[in-house]
C-alpha cells in the first residue's frame, strides 16, 4: 500500500504527498542495510526541503518534479522518466543519422527534441499506429485465491483457538521495523547534519 501510495502521488502530481511518502519510506531504507543509498537520497531530499533551500527553491523542489503525459485527471509521471522518453528519442535520431552525424547536426536535434516528440506522436495518432506497451500480461490469480480461501476455512485459521500456535512463523517478526533502533537513527541524522555544516556528503 505504501508502494500504490507513492506511485499515485506521482501520477496525481502530488508533490507534498510524495514527499511525505519519502518521509516514511526513510524509516525502512535506513533500517535496511542494502538500501542505505536511498536512505541517504532520502534524508537529503528532507534537509533540502525543509533547511538547505530558499522557500521558493523548495516549494519548487516540491511540486516541479513531475511531468504530465495525458490530459485526463492524473497521468503525470515523474520527470526523470521523461528525461528517460527524450534520450530514447535523441538516441533514435543519432542512430538514423548514421555517418552524418557531427556536432552541427546533433546540436539540431536537440534544439527541436520537444517539436520532434510532439510531430512524431501526432503522426502516430493520425496513423491510429500504437507501440506495444512494455508491460507484462499477468495471469488471473483468481484460482489461486480462491484456494488458498478454501484451505484457510476449512482449517478456521481465521478462528481464534485457544492454545493454538503455528511454530512455523515464530521467526517471523511482527514488523519490518519491530527492531529499529531509534537512538541510532537520531544519531545517523544528526552525524550528517554535521556533514553538511561541513560542505561534505555522504553520496
Amino acid at each position: 500500500m505504501v508502494i500504490i501510495n507513492f506511485l499515485d502521488a506521482i501520477s496525481e502530481g502530488d508533490g507534498a504527498r510524495l514527499l511525505r511518502n519519502w518521509k516514511f519510506l526513510l524509516l525502512y531504507f535506513q533500517h535496511d542495510k542494502g538500501s542505505q543509498k536511498y536512505s541517504l537520497e532520502a534524508l537529503y531530499l528532507m534537509f533540502q526541503a525543509y533547511a538547505l533551500l530558499s522557500p521558493k527553491a523548495a516549494h519548487n523542489l516540491i511540486w516541479n518534479r513531475f511531468s504530465k503525459r495525458k490530459d485526463s485527471h492524473g497521468g503525470n509521471i515523474s520527470l526523470d522518466l521523461a528525461l528517460e522518453f527524450l534520450n530514447r528519442i535523441f538516441k533514435d535520431a543519432i542512430k538514423k543519422l548514421g555517418p552524418n552525424a557531427n556536432p552541427k547536426s546533433i546540436h539540431r536535434i536537440c534544439n527541436a527534441m520537444n517539436i520532434t516528440k510532439k510531430l512524431t506522436e501526432n503522426f502516430d495518432n493520425s496513423m491510429t499506429l500504437y507501440k506495444r506497451s512494455g508491460k507484462h500480461a499477468h495471469k488471473s490469480a483468481g484460482a489461486d485465491l480462491k484456494t488458498l480461501v478454501n484451505e484457510l476455512l476449512s482449517q478456521n485459521a481465521l478462528t481464534k483457538t485457544p492454545r493454538r500456535s503455528y511454530g512455523f512463523y515464530s521467526g517471523v517478526k511482527p514488523s519490518i521495523l519491530h527492531d529499529f533502533d531509534l537512538q541510532k537513527f537520531y544519531s545517523w541524522i544528526n552525524d550528517h547534519k554535521k556533514y553538511m555544516s561541513l560542505h561534505r556528503k555522504a553520496r
